[in-house]
């Protein structure tokens, strides 16, 4: 199997689950018995947790051999993990098994993103081409799993967690070929420690958890705030849907129009978009307007991911790539967006729909950050 072909099935399968867990898995754990309060504890510290995991994995990896094994038992780990819910779903079993698969199943998308980030330089990947499955996944996941949801009882819910990671497993055992290639003269990856050491990487690490943790606010109460002001469910999910399909677009075109941008020219788009898209929502909820903010999706998310990628695999020695991609994971995608989450919650009861020009101040340091080259190493002349 080639591995563009590997990789486009993996991010299917993984989103279509992740689709599943991101927006339903709450809903799963109060048809189990969860009280509301015990919902809330149990999201946090899977937040939390998913960190520890993420970093605990990634810290082990030091070369491309052992990526695809580490995937495989990750996989395998994670549906066990979702199974077990079945069987156990007193409280104190919720809170071991919420512990147990945040432990493992989040992990699963660096390791991907440092395989993909190999191929990048190994065999020219087409990253966004592969990508985009994820996100029309992640779309098909909201679809289909909220009509069975609806329809057939939320026990869907959990069926489609342990299906997708049962495939992703058996996925695991047709190997892409050629493997992902080992660092130069057999030199092994750095630790984490050494690549946050390593210059600008710091400075990447703020960059870009200030514009992915900018959604916080957008993930976690965007739908709430449209559902106050009169739009319906449907309406809000189309919203939604449309601004993955202006993610995938982005990724679509990312080496045709896209793969001479360096890493910092997509980052300052993707800021540019982010303020923005925030300066509409907190405006307005007209629904012209609201269109366009969804539309912009394309470019405070997926341009500005695909600047921390194009940052990660091509602005960094090899031996960094699998340090910096659980970083990425950890802080920029985890602990800063779990942060102003919870902050978010606190804004909102104050300011409502005003919260999102917090989010878009919150990006405002980015322009200060990105005036000079990431990588001052490799500007150097």
């Amino acid at each position: 199997m080639t591995p563009a072909l590997w990789l486009s099935l993996f991010f299917a399968l993984y989103y279509f689950g992740y689709g599943t867990f991101l927006p339903f898995w709450a809903l799963w754990l109060g048809s189990a018995g969860a009280s509301a309060g015990l919902v809330g504890l149990l999201l946090g510290l899977g937040m939390a947790v998913r960190c520890v995991g993420i970093l605990g994995v990634m810290s082990r990896v030091r070369a491309a051999r052992h990526l695809l094994p580490v995937i495989q038992g990750l996989a395998l780990l994670s549906c066990l993990g979702f199974m077990a819910f079945y069987g156990w779903q007193s409280t104190v079993g919720l809170l071991i098994l919420t512990l147990a698969v945040n432990l493992v199943y989040p992990a699963l998308i660096p390791l991907s993103e440092a395989m993909a980030s190999r191929y990048i330089v190994q065999i020219q990947l087409d990253y966004g081409k592969a990508r985009l499955w994820g996100s029309a996944a992640f779309i098909a996941a909201n679809l289909v799993v909220g009509m069975l949801n609806e329809y057939g009882g939320s026990q869907w819910i959990l069926h489609t967690m342990v299906m997708s990671l049962g495939l992703i497993t058996l996925l695991t055992l047709m190997r892409p070929r050629p493997a992902p290639a080992e660092q130069p003269a057999g030199r092994s990856g750095e630790g984490i420690m050494v690549v946050l050491r390593r210059p600008g990487v710091g400075r990447f690490l703020l960059i870009t958890a200030l514009l992915q943790g900018s959604h916080a606010f957008y993930y976690g109460f965007s739908a709430l705030y449209w559902q106050q002001q009169g739009y319906s469910t449907t309406v809000i999910g189309y919203l939604w849907g449309l601004g993955v399909l202006a993610e995938i677009m982005v990724f679509a075109l990312d080496r045709k129009w896209l793969s001479h941008v360096t890493a910092r020219t997509l980052l300052l788009a993707g800021l540019l978009c982010a303020l923005l898209r925030w300066g509409v929502l907190g405006a307005t909820t007209e629904l012209l307007w609201l269109v366009l903010a969804q539309l912009l999706h394309a470019g405070s998310f997926g341009v500005s991911h695909l600047g921390a990628v194009r940052f990660i695999s091509r602005e960094l020695d090899e031996r960094a790539v699998f340090g910096a991609q659980a970083l990425y994971a950890a802080i920029a995608l985890g602990v800063a967006s779990g942060i102003l989450l919870m902050i978010s919650g606190q804004l909102y009861s104050a300011f409502g729909g005003h919260t999102f020009w917090f989010m878009a101040a919150l990006v405002l340091p980015v322009a200060w950050l990105l005036a000079g080259p990431l990588n001052k190493e490799q500007a150097a002349p």
